[in-house]
């Protein structure tokens, strides 16, 4: 990828922001990260960037946040012209075939069960970009 790309993460756990970062990394994603470690701040910031400034390229959700959850998020993204084509990845993990089919029902253009070792969590980062690419 020859520009920067923007990515908003709604993700709670540091540990899991940490491998995220190193996964676009390791695929030589460079990118803008905004991170927000609740579904409350993660809202505060959409409603900002609703009425003014740049759109991330890619919206990547936790379903588990506190205070307000990635489904709601997915929802406000969805409901909102100003996001309406923007990209949602979720990535949780729940192995919840009712939050699968729920999230690309609502607009993510993809659901990613978080891996369970390094090597597949490094893998995101493949999976961001070809999605970027395709943007």
């Amino acid at each position: 990828m020859s520009e920067r790309a923007s990515i908003f993460l709604a993700e709670d756990s540091p540990a899991d922001v940490y491998l995220f970062r190193e996964a676009l990394k390791a695929h030589g994603v460079d990118t803008e990260l905004v991170v927000f470690g609740d579904g409350e701040a993660a809202m505060s910031f959409l409603t900002t960037v609703e009425q003014a400034g740049p759109v991330p390229q890619l919206f990547v959700l936790d379903l588990n946040l506190p205070k307000i959850d990635g489904r709601a998020i997915l929802k406000y993204l969805r409901d909102h012209q100003r996001f309406a084509q923007s990209l949602v990845m979720i990535l949780t993990s729940s192995s919840n075939v009712a939050d699968r089919e729920e999230s690309i029902r609502c607009g993510a253009n993809c659901f990613i069960q978080k891996a369970q070792n390094i090597n597949e969590f490094l893998d995101i980062g493949r999976r961001i970009k070809e999605m970027l690419r395709k943007a």
